[in-house]
């Protein structure tokens, strides 16, 4: 929980400084003629909160992105990562292992937005995301005993196939810090879609989401690198 007040409070402070530097250019005008869709550029990011979660919480996750800059007001993007979980459960002693990637695509909406004006370099916006995962993982317990016949019968399996889907909505902030360099965050609330599991197991991880579960909450906090485009 510091981790993440450290976050939020250091991205608040960059956001104000920056937005009180930058105040008299964003009521500079634009042309009128400029399309609300003009292309502005790029951006390029990696989360960096998916490495150090994983030193609070089982599992780990790493991922990178690519945006789009439409007039400074949309933001459709693309993020790809890598992630899984190697558990064992200490009360009853199963194991569950599985790493895959992970595929998210949306929109980011720029709440900051003025109409008419430039834009300031700073922004609060909204996310929307769908994603999915496709795995395969590995379960295991000790042996499990057998109430018609008696005896113990062992239970593991092995690159099991499984297979999710969710959605995220979440609020984010995109701060400017010098020349193409940003960074930001964003809390995302996420709803899991479908889930395929197999006829002897169930997913127990699912990588980019979190543990297998219909809701939960989840946060990137986000290195940027804006590609210089004129």
């Amino acid at each position: 929980m510091k981790t993440l007040r450290y976050i939020f409070l250091s991205s608040i402070l960059l956001l104000a400084f920056s937005g009180a530097t930058h105040a008299q250019s964003g009521n500079d005008s634009i042309p009128k003629n400029e399309s609300p869709f003009a292309f502005k550029g790029l951006m390029l990011s990696t989360d960096i909160f998916g490495y150090l979660y994983s030193f609070i919480e089982d599992g780990i996750s790493g991922e990178a992105a690519i945006s789009a800059n439409l007039g400074n007001r949309f933001f459709p993007i693309i993020e790809a990562g890598y992630g899984g979980i190697d558990i064992t459960d200490e009360n009853f002693g199963i194991h569950y292992k599985g790493y895959a990637p992970f595929l998210r695509a949306g929109l980011n909406y720029n709440f900051s937005y003025m109409k008419g004006k430039k834009q300031r370099p700073n922004y609060v916006y909204g996310a929307l995301r769908f994603a999915c995962s496709k795995m395969k993982y590995d379960v295991s317990s000790p042996p499990i005993s057998d109430p018609v016949w008696g005896g113990e019968l062992p239970f593991s399996r092995t690159d099991v196939n499984g297979f999710a889907s969710w959605m995220e909505l979440g609020v984010g902030v995109n701060v400017k810090i010098w020349k193409q360099f940003r960074m930001g965050w964003c809390v995302r609330y996420k709803a899991r879609i479908n889930v395929v599991n197999s006829a002897n197991s169930n997913v127990g991880y699912i990588p980019g989401f979190g543990k297998n579960r219909h809701t939960c909450f989840g946060a990137t906090y986000s290195l940027i690198y804006e590609l210089p485009f004129k």
